[in-house]
């Protein structure tokens, strides 16, 4: 059981786009670095990028969110990431999403379902504090074979690991894929939004990259910085789960175009920039046009 922080929360969120920026070659599925994001705009082409349909399935109905806590975390911590995820669905900045279709012409609902409760599991450090190889996949794998979450073929399996484990070395803030191999027979989605260390706040948190915060609106910048991953990741899942969708010539899905493009923002009371706080207002940015803007 797990206990949730009355106060709505100010989340500084990197938003989503389809049509905005320039595109840029990257592995799919992934959130780049701020400095590495950086660099690829400086040399980018004066163009709009255009986000094409390659025929793969994109995740129409109502999905399901499960998160792994893996590691250790505060019941704060909690708070901040399940407050996140509980109020996403149904709002105007996930809406971005519902202009998004299949080969049959259905479009993407704005229904994200996600209840602490039941759909998340703390999983005390069962793979020690370094992790190695297929370490997610491992690890998703295993909260599903031990009953601790369903196999859904329709969810999205968040994995949030804390600042104390160590995890191969890497390009990305956070990513996004699937896997057929997890459980048989079951297409399964995950993303992976490490916790970041503060040796990577300049690459991860965009309060520390883009404004030079020493704290961010909920007084925990990796925390923040997860809230910020997953905007980006859930929405990248819902509309290129297989890595066969939305996506630009050269593999920019649709949150990578705006990725730490935040837009107007306001100082929360602690004095860190946000631009969001949920329950309230909008916070992600549409594809509509050659702009990024708040919500749809």
């Amino acid at each position: 059981m797990k206990r949730l922080l009355s106060s709505t929360l100010s989340v500084l969120l990197c938003v989503v786009a389809a049509l905005a920026l320039m595109a840029r070659s990257r592995t799919p599925g992934s959130r780049l670095p701020f400095n590495t994001e950086h660099e690829l705009r400086k040399h980018r082409p004066r163009q709009t990028p255009v986000i094409l349909y390659h025929g793969g399935p994109v995740m129409i109905s109502g999905k399901s969110l499960y998160v792994i806590y893996y590691g250790s975390f505060t019941v704060t911590q909690h708070s901040i990431l399940d407050t996140f995820l509980q109020n996403l669905g149904g709002s105007g900045a996930f809406n971005v999403n519902s202009e998004y279709y299949d080969a049959q012409n259905m479009f993407i609902q704005n229904v994200l379902n996600y209840s602490p409760n039941t759909d998340s599991y703390d999983d005390n450090y069962s793979l020690g504090t370094k992790l190695s190889g297929s370490f997610a996949s491992t690890l998703v794998g295993n909260a599903i074979s031990g009953g601790h979450l369903p196999a859904d073929a329709n969810g999205i399996y968040i994995l949030s690991i804390s600042p104390d484990v160590s995890i191969p070395k890497s390009t990305w803030c956070a990513y996004h894929t699937h896997s057929t191999s997890i459980v048989s027979g079951t297409d399964i989605k995950y993303a992976v939004a490490p916790d970041p260390p503060s040796s990577l706040y300049s690459g991860c948190s965009g309060n520390v990259a883009n404004y030079g915060d020493t704290t961010s609106p909920n007084g925990d910048i990796g925390m923040d910085a997860v809230a910020d991953d997953l905007i980006h990741e859930i929405s990248e899942t819902v509309t290129d789960p297989d890595l066969s969708a939305w996506y630009t010539k050269n593999g920019a899905e649709n949150a990578d175009l705006c990725n730490f493009v935040y837009g107007a923002t306001f100082l929360a009371p602690n004095g860190s920039h946000a631009n969001h706080t949920f329950g309230t207002r909008n916070y992600l940015w549409d594809r509509i046009g050659s702009f990024c803007a708040l919500s749809h």
